[in-house]
Parts: C-alpha cells; structure tokens; sequence
C-alpha cells in the first residue's frame, strides 16, 4: 500500500511540476519578448465595412454605456455597421431601443436582433447576426467591455496581410481596485494576456481570440466551420478550427479594452467554471484532430498544455489531500532523503506562479516591486480555485451538458440587493468541499510542527489559506471590501 500510495503521490507531483515547469518557460519568454506592437503589413487606401456584433442577456445594467462607448468608435459611419444581439428578458431590450434611437439620429446603423429562443446560447446569437452582417470584418464586445474610440483603426489594418484571420487586444479592468477579490482576479486575467498570449504570439504557436474585444474577418469565421455551441468556450473552439485551416492571428498589447470582473466569488467561480469546462471541451473535441494534422510538433505540444492547463490546477486537491498520509509514512524514514526529491518538485510548481506573477507585474506595472507582496494571497487564491478545475473535469469526463450561465455585469451600480444568503452557499457541495479542505490543511500543519517536519509547512499554509479564504468569501456575499 505504500509503495502504491508513492508511485500516485510522485506521480501528481510529477506532472504537477511538468504544468508548472511549462508555465515557467512562458513567463521566460515573456521577459525577452519586447513591449511594442507587431505594425501591419501596410495601411488601408479605402477602409473595409465592418460590423459590431454586441451578444448581451439581461444586461440592463450595463447596456446603455456599452451602445454609448460603440456608437463613439471612430470608423467612418457608411462602413460602420452595430447589431445588438439581444437574447433579454429583462428590461434591456427597452433601453437598448432608446438608445439606438440615438445612435440613429447620428446616422450610425444600428440593428437589433430577438432570436425565439436562446438555442446555443453566444455562438448561436454571433450565428444568427452573421446572417444580416454587412461587414467583410466582424468585432465582438461583450456587455461589460469599453472600447476606447480608436479600437476600430488601430485594428483594422492588420487585415491588409490577407493571411491574418482575426486580431485580439489585451483586455484591462474596470474596477480592479473595488476589492481584494477584484485585485487578485486582475492579476490572473493580466497573466493570461501578458504571459501567456504574448508567449504563444511570440514564438508563433496557436492563441486564442478572448471572446470579446477582438476583429475576425468573415471568411476566417466561416472557412472554419462557423460558430459551434457544442462546447462552453465557443470562442477557443473556432480559435483553433481556424489556426489549424492556416489562418494567422495578431495579438495586440500596447493598449486595453477595459471590461468589468466579478464582483462576488460566487460569479467569479462560475466564471471561471465555465472557461475551465470550455477548454476542456475543446481539447475532448480536437486535440486528436491537432495530433493527427500536419503541424509542427511545438504547435501540438502547446496546444496539449494549453488545453488541458486544468488539469494542473486540480492536482493541488490531490496533492493536498496526499501530504498528510505522506508525512505519517515518512516518520520511519529519513526525510531529507526523501525532501531532496519533494521540494525541487515543489519549487517548480510554487516557483513557476511566483515568476509569472512577478513577469506580469514587471511588464504592466511602474510600482511592480512593490506589488510582489501581493504574491502569496495570489498563490493562496489559485489554490483555493482549485476544486472549480476539480468540478470541470469531472463534468467532462461524465459527458455533462450545462447550460451557458452569463457572469453578472453591474457597471457603477453594485449593491447587497439579491444577493444570496450565507445559508444557500452553505448548501454548495464545492463551497463544502473548500472548507473542509482548509480543515484538513489546518491538521497536516498541526501534525507537521509536531513531528518537527517543517519543510512543507510554508506551502500548506499558503494553500490552507486560499481555500479558506474561496469558502469565506463563497459564503459571506457581501457588496465588496475596499482594496488597500
């Protein structure tokens, strides 16, 4: 039984250290990579017809600024086209006609969009609006985001390279500094675009358009298939569909679109459940197509770990789980024998977070040393997410369809009205789940300092930590503490 429990524990260590080893080559890559923006190939001598396409869902809060923040983009009016895409229930539908009346009186066309049902949720509205879109080019802006007024031109001449398919830029926020929460999800969507989309752009291996603040051109969108709703991250899906038909895409991080993050754990887990679920999909969906196709092998091995990043993340359960019964065995053994394997493991997975976040901070921030404290609770939250990753893939593994369950967007008018009862996250099996973890940690560090094993205590602190900290703030929904 011991020789069986070690060979799962190293095993997990192992490619615990294996995901983090490759988050650390990208968070290299980054720091050799400059901070200016690839130029197009040459500038338009007549500017193509482009259409907006804004997906929204009971939006009412955020619908008007949104329309207000398109209808200001400078593009010229006759090759400008808006579709609101509007699959509401609630009140936005109302508002988003006045509006539009507006626009209209501005001479901008402006054109709204009531499906019968929401049958495939985004991809089947972005569907829907290719339908009647007048655009050889398609921009997509979910309801939260604020494109700043030259989006559309510093852009658009990307596409004069015939071969570039579609062109993302870096997405900011809004209300990064609205609370702790907001604070450490900032720092995990800035790693994302200034690790690892400028890592993948960089060395020429497939990105993925973000599914908002992002350009495709009509043709790539529809050689590819078209927008699928077989998975929860239809945006990746037609990334890789596209890429794999030899289209090229442009990444852009010189400048942000802003957008607004969740303002509770609750949206914030859902969130990411859905974006964990999704990438899962489609790596279930395509990664042996990208096996079996004629590409170069560092393009299937990042589109492996790209992928399937989840399943690193959900190893911390295990891991967790595992340290405890590894220190009673260990009692009769010498443990710095068996340290001298633990820990380099252990670094690699520890070390590569705490280097990418230094990476993105160094790249983003003037005042990045002073922002490294923050680095501990930034691990400790990746730890205590953890059983969001858990879920998705057991989800996928048990072929589970779930609905696509929009992120609450609240613009300036954040309150305590309709928030759930610390009783209703109690119910949560996850929310459970994190808690009892946290417990379980709080008794490994305990039996450590008893038996004076002290070597994996920083880490177990850290990951205790994290999933009190999701549990709590899972259950207390209250409106947001201030950031300091």
């Amino acid at each position: 039984m011991k020789t069986l429990f070690f060979c799962v524990y190293y095993t997990a260590l192992i490619f615990s250290a294996i995901y983090g080893l490759h988050r650390l080559i990208l968070a290299v890559i980054t720091l050799f990579v400059g901070s200016s923006d690839p130029r197009p190939l040459r500038q338009w001598d007549r500017l193509p017809r482009v259409t907006v396409q804004l997906p929204v869902y009971n939006e009412e809060l955020v619908i008007e600024r949104l329309l207000n923040a398109v209808g200001n983009l400078d593009y010229p009016r006759q090759l400008f086209q808006i579709q609101i895409l509007d699959d509401s229930t609630d009140g936005t539908t109302e508002i988003a006609r006045k509006v539009m009346d507006t626009l209209r009186s501005r001479d901008l066309d402006v054109e709204l969009i009531r499906r019968q049902d929401r049958r495939g949720y985004k991809a089947g509205a972005l569907a829907e609006g290719l339908k009647t879109a007048k655009g050889e080019y398609v921009a997509i802006f979910d309801a939260d985001f604020l494109p700043p007024s030259d989006f559309l031109l510093r852009m658009i001449h990307h596409f004069t390279d015939p071969a570039v398919g579609m062109v993302q830029m870096r997405w900011g926020h809004d209300n990064a500094g609205d609370s702790f929460l907001t604070r450490l999800q900032s720092m995990l969507i800035d790693g994302h675009f200034v690790v690892d989309q400028v890592a993948r752009y960089s060395t020429g291996r497939f990105f993925n358009f973000n599914g908002s603040a992002g350009i495709w051109r009509r043709d790539t969108i529809d050689s590819a298939g078209g927008w699928h709703s077989d998975t929860l991250s239809e945006d990746l899906d037609l990334s890789y569909r596209a890429q794999m038909k030899g289209w090229r895409f442009v990444f852009l991080s010189e400048k942000e679109v802003v957008q607004e993050l969740p303002r509770t754990m609750i949206d914030f887990k859902s969130q990411q459940f859905r974006w964990a679920k999704g990438s899962l999909e489609v790596a279930r969906k395509l990664l042996r197509t990208i096996w079996k196709a004629p590409l170069p092998l560092k393009l299937k091995v990042e589109a492996t770990f790209h992928l399937t990043n989840n399943l690193g993340y959900a190893l911390i359960v295990f891991l967790s789980l595992a340290t405890l019964p590894a220190i009673c065995m260990r009692l009769n053994y010498d443990w710095r024998r068996s340290l001298m394997l633990d820990l380099p493991l252990f670094l690699i997975g520890l070390g590569s977070v705490a280097l990418y976040f230094i990476v993105v901070q160094k790249k983003l921030y003037p005042n990045w040393l002073s922002r490294i404290g923050y680095l501990p609770f930034f691990m400790g939250a990746i730890a205590g997410l953890s059983f969001v990753h858990l879920k998705a893939i057991w989800e996928v593994v048990r072929k589970k369809k779930t609905p696509f369950i929009r992120t609450p967007k609240y613009g300036k008018n954040f309150s305590e009205i309709n928030l759930h009862k610390p009783a209703h996250a109690l119910r949560d099996p996850m929310v459970l789940g994190e808690l009892l973890m946290g417990c379980y940690i709080t008794l490994t560090i305990v039996y450590a300092f008893k038996e004076h094993l002290f070597g994996a205590v920083p880490f177990m602190i850290i990951m205790g930590s994290g999933f009190f900290y999701v549990a709590f703030h899972s259950i207390f929904r209250s409106s947001p503490e201030k950031a300091g």
